[in-house]
C-alpha cells in the first residue's frame, strides 16, 4: 500500500503544524528551480495549457486532470496557497509489483517517489516561466489528501482500499498535484466513477489479500475498509498486496464496469417484477 493516503493523515484533520509522512527513509525537498512570480497569472489560454499536457505525456504522466479545492478543505489547511490543482497520476512499475515486500523493494518504491516528484516540478517550473504562481504537492508528502484530490478531479475513485482507482490503471498508481493560480481550468463537474463504490461494498478482496491483516471491514461504511497504519508495510517495505488482490488490477477496468453495470440492472430488473 505505497499510496499517500496509507500512511498520512487524512486532509481535513490536518492541524497547523504540518504533519510529517513516516513512509520509508525518502525525504522530501524542495526541487523548485524557478521562483514563484510575483503577479501571478490567473488564467491560461488553450495553447499553454495544451503544451503543458503533451509535455505531461512525455515526462510519462499518465494521466492529467483539474480540480477545484473544497473550501472547507482549503479552510482547515493552512498550508495550501491555491484553491486550484492539477492533479497528476504515475504507474507503479511491476519491477515493483512483481517484488516481495523488503528492503529492496521500498529502494525501487523510493525512487519512484523520487522520480515522480522531480517531474512534478519539473512541470511546476514550466508554469512558473509563464508567470504562473504553483505550489507542488509532492507524491510522498503530505500536503493534501492526493487520492481525494484525484477524485475530485475526476481521475478515478478511491475504492475499499483507500486508493484511488483509475479506468487506466486501477489502483497501480501514484498521485501528485501542481496546486496553482490558473483560474479557468477545465474543472470537472462530476464524478464518472462513482459506481466503484458500489462494487467496494461487496467485493473485500483487498482484505483477504493483506498478509498483515492491516486492512479491516468496516461495518458502518462497506466501501471503505478500516486500515490499521501499524500493521501496514506499506510505507516500509513497499508492499503492494492490496493492489495485487484487487479485481481492478487483476482484470482491468473495463472488465469490472461491465461486471457491476449486468449485476446492477439484474437488481433494477428484480426490483420492478
Amino acid at each position: 500500500m505505497s499510496n499517500n493516503l496509507r500512511c498520512c493523515e487524512e486532509l481535513e484533520k490536518l492541524t497547523n503544524e504540518q504533519a510529517n509522512c513516516s513512509c520509508g527513509n525518502f525525504e522530501v525537498t524542495d526541487q523548485s528551480e524557478i521562483e514563484n512570480p510575483k503577479n501571478s497569472k490567473k488564467e491560461i489560454n488553450s495553447s499553454l495549457l495544451k503544451q503543458l499536457e503533451e509535455k505531461s505525456e512525455k515526462l510519462g504522466i499518465m494521466s492529467i486532470a483539474y480540480a477545484k479545492i473544497p473550501a472547507n478543505v482549503l479552510e482547515s489547511n493552512n498550508f495550501l496557497k491555491y484553491s486550484n490543482a492539477i492533479v497528476l497520476t504515475y504507474p507503479i512499475g511491476m519491477d515493483i509489483i512483481d517484488k516481495v515486500p523488503g528492503e529492496e523493494t521500498q529502494k525501487f518504491n523510493d525512487k519512484l517517489y523520487e522520480k515522480f516528484g522531480k517531474i512534478t516540478y519539473e512541470l511546476s517550473d514550466y508554469l512558473r516561466k509563464e508567470g504562473i504562481g504553483t505550489q507542488v504537492a509532492h507524491p510522498k508528502e503530505d500536503l493534501t489528501d492526493l487520492s481525494k484530490l484525484g477524485q475530485v478531479a475526476d481521475l478515478g475513485y478511491i475504492g475499499k482500499n483507500g486508493l484511488l482507482i483509475s479506468s487506466e490503471l486501477g489502483p497501480r498508481l501514484k498521485i501528485s498535484a501542481i496546486l496553482t493560480t490558473i483560474e479557468n481550468l477545465p474543472f470537472s463537474e462530476k464524478n464518472s466513477h462513482e459506481w466503484i463504490k458500489n462494487y467496494c461494498k461487496r467485493c473485500g478482496k483487498c482484505i483477504k489479500g493483506c498478509p498483515q491483516d492491516a486492512l479491516i471491514e468496516n461495518e458502518d461504511e462497506l466501501a471503505k475498509a478500516y486500515l490499521i497504519d501499524e500493521k501496514c508495510i506499506g510505507c516500509s517495505q513497499g508492499c503492494t498486496y492490496c493492489i495485487e488482490s484487487c479485481p481492478f488490477f487483476e482484470n482491468g477496468y473495463d472488465w469490472v464496469k461491465e461486471k457491476q453495470m449486468k449485476l446492477e440492472a439484474k437488481l433494477k430488473e428484480k426490483g420492478k417484477s
